[in-house]
């Protein structure tokens, strides 16, 4: 995707983290505005705390362009932070949410933007969110549940985990590198290792 060609790409920052991190400091959306600050990226914060508020910031973003039914003029790109394994997330304090949930709350701003939403999962284990590609029922209208996905293949720390995003993101939206650049720029300077892959490839 070229995002130097749209006219918007709006980057939508979920703190989902548990209340405790976020209290301390643990998020995302403050770290990064402040690391990325001097650039044109914009940043919108949100916060989730379970399931349900998710599910509601999901459907604030859906609603916060119109233009976002077009992908080639906007596009929001959805980061969420928070806990996670292998089988899903932690959102908040609570217990596992897994992938399919996950697939199903993500569904209507995936609908709205034509399956084109790209999504960063920073989190431990944050890349076998890719599962949310064999998460889809017969609600998906599309072979692909988003454009991308980027995240860890293994356990990280917070602050190291969003330094290394805020390197990902500046070279994907600021100096508009490709996506593969961008991974690998900030996995050598960022010193997380960070993987993506396409929402085609997955399935």
């Amino acid at each position: 995707m070229n995002y130097e060609r749209r006219e918007y790409v709006d980057l939508h920052v979920i703190d989902a983290i548990d209340q405790r991190t976020f209290e301390r400091g643990g998020s995302d959306a403050k770290m990064l505005t402040d690391k990325l600050k001097a650039t044109k990226i914009h940043l919108v914060p949100h916060v989730a705390r379970d399931a349900k508020s998710l599910q509601e910031v999901i459907t604030s973003i859906a609603e916060y362009r119109p233009s976002y039914t077009n992908p080639k003029q906007a596009i929001p790109y959805v980061h969420i932070s928070c806990h996670g394994q292998k089988d899903g997330l932690h959102l908040g304090d609570n217990p596992l949410t897994p992938w399919s949930i996950l697939s199903n709350t993500l569904l209507p701003l995936f609908e709205k933007t034509d399956y084109n939403v790209p999504l960063s999962l920073s989190s431990c284990w944050g890349y076998y969110g890719a599962q949310l590609a064999y998460g889809m029922d017969q609600k998906y209208q599309k072979r692909r549940p988003y454009y991308s996905l980027v995240g860890p293949k293994q356990e990280e720390k917070i602050g190291p985990l969003c330094e290394s995003f805020g390197v990902f993101y500046y070279n994907l939206l600021v100096r508009f590198k490709s996506l593969k650049k961008s991974i690998k720029t900030a996995t050598e300077k960022g010193g997380i290792t960070l993987d993506y892959t396409y929402g085609s490839i997955v399935v």
